[in-house]
């Protein structure tokens, strides 16, 4: 493709002189000068990364192709050219003459600059696409752990139950011999008490990662989290749902910490 562009435009605008040649000639001198820069093309590009791959290793994240290529490139081609000119078109040189080459060698190294920034561009966006089918296939699995399953709670003597689905639940706090479970009604914000341990709602709570503890007292769905809060008496949950701040002991804060910005 680049030969081919090369071809074409000597074809057309004639930076080189031509007069001297008939019209068959003349094609097939032009042609001589794609054939050149295929032929550097394919030096510079293919056989001398694959001869030498430690001084031309080109990796599939660059934007543009090495600098040592692209000089080899253009010095290369440019004497390729001169030569040809010289000796082929019988054209004497000038430093016009040079001015002219060094411009048309340049459009092989800007088209493959183009190509090369092309060619990233399409591998960071498939990149970006995987990731966020991955992101997206992992969401799907949070959500249906979290919002699909009920969650059976049962008080200590098995005289009472109640069933919410997870993603209803804000927050369970421990009051004495009994649990508050602090879940929405119909978008409300409803508290129920019955008879439980923490602990052993924490046990219940074990492979459900929308439940994190955060202090010996309470377990917060990190659903409803909107921020963490520093104040002096220490550090506090602040959720989306009500105005009622959940403490963070010193034992929890870095788990807490953590899931919090794995969640941003």
């Amino acid at each position: 493709m680049i030969s081919f562009g090369v071809f074409l435009f000597i074809l057309f605008f004639q930076p080189f002189p031509l007069d001297l040649l008939d019209y068959n000639n003349r094609l097939l001198y032009v042609t001589g000068f794609g054939a050149i820069t295929f032929l550097m093309s394919c030096i510079i590009l293919i056989i001398l990364p694959i001869s030498i791959p430690k001084w031309f290793k080109i990796s599939e994240w660059e934007s543009g192709p090495p600098a040592v290529i692209s000089i080899l490139l253009l010095v290369v081609t440019g004497t390729a050219f001169v030569f040809y000119i010289h000796y082929i078109g019988k054209v004497s040189l000038s430093l016009y003459i040079m001015f002219k080459v060094v411009l048309v060698c340049l459009m092989p190294v800007i088209i493959l600059i183009i190509l090369y920034k092309n060619k990233s561009q399409e591998r960071v966006i498939d990149v970006l696409q995987d990731q966020n089918k991955y992101y997206l296939s992992r969401i799907r699995e949070f959500d249906k752990a979290g919002t699909e399953d009920e969650f059976n709670i049962r008080s200590g003597n098995k005289s009472e139950k109640m069933v919410l689905k997870y993603s209803d639940i804000i927050s369970i706090k421990s009051a004495d011999n009994y649990i508050e479970i602090n879940y929405l009604e119909n978008a409300q914000l409803v508290k129920k008490l019955i008879r439980n341990t923490l602990k052993g709602i924490e046990s219940q709570l074990v492979n459900q990662r929308s439940f994190i503890r955060c202090h010996r007292t309470s377990i917060v769905n990190i659903r409803y989290i909107e921020k963490l809060i520093k104040s002096y008496s220490g550090y506090s949950l602040k959720l989306n749902c009500c105005e009622e701040k959940i403490p963070v002991s010193r034992h929890y804060l870095k788990q807490v910490k953590d899931t919090i910005s794995a969640g941003e």
